[in-house]
């Protein structure tokens, strides 16, 4: 169980993510850990040359059934990019 705190801000900022991306904080939670561990593994095999990492050899059954494509939609590879997409669309918008 994990429970965190936000400020009013960041409180507005998860509830937008949420509502368009159409899920729910827990599964939003375990999808940027997710992203964040693979960016650092990935990170990790460019510094030095290791066998190719098989997810589902290493990961736990939760985190290889969030990867099938046909449950979710495509999403950005890691925390940052999403971030930016949200800093992007929030700048379309009209005021």
């Amino acid at each position: 169980m994990l429970t965190q705190e936000l400020d009013r801000e960041t409180e507005f900022y998860l509830a937008e993510i949420l509502a368009k991306e159409n899920t729910t904080s827990d599964a939003l939670i375990r999808q940027l850990i997710r992203d964040r561990w693979l960016s650092l593994h990935q990170a990790a095999k460019v510094a030095s040359p290791q066998p190719e990492f098989q997810p589902e050899a290493s990961q736990p059954n939760w985190v290889t059934a969030s990867m099938s494509s046909e449950s979710q939609p495509a999403r950005p590879r890691n925390s940052k990019q999403v971030i930016a997409d949200f800093v992007r669309r929030k700048n379309r918008r009209p005021v």
